[in-house]
């Protein structure tokens, strides 16, 4: 099996108002490059992951039910330090620096249908 990348279509204008806000929300430097957009059902989740560490900022705006976004790292021996924040609908989160190289990231089945536009520069 053979595997190529292309260079996908511009981000469509429909998005460019939201993109626009991104970036002032991120500062001056911020100019996204990338866009992906999740749809999680009901019972639907994401385990526990990194984002590829090529990414630099990740920006992500919840849209549709509220969701719990859990963050782990490895604690001495077999624990975890952990927390959770609460992304309500029409929030926005910035995820840089540590919370980017040390620390994982999941979100637990939703109980109703949610939406993730996650924008990278």
């Amino acid at each position: 099996m053979t595997c190529a990348l292309r260079r996908a279509e511009p981000i469509p204008g429909w998005l460019a108002d939201i993109v626009a806000n991104v970036e002032t929300f991120g500062g001056p430097a911020v100019r996204i490059q990338r866009i992906l957009c999740t749809e999680y059902g009901v019972g639907v989740g994401i385990g526990w992951h990194r984002d590829k560490p090529h990414l630099d900022e990740i920006f992500g705006l919840s849209l549709g039910s509220a969701s719990k976004l859990r963050f782990r790292k490895r604690a001495a021996g077999e624990n975890w330090d952990r927390f959770t924040i609460d992304a309500e609908p029409r929030s926005l989160y910035m995820m840089t620096g540590a919370s980017r190289r040390i620390w994982e990231h999941s979100i637990p089945a939703v109980e109703a249908p949610r939406y993730s536009i996650t924008f990278a520069r």
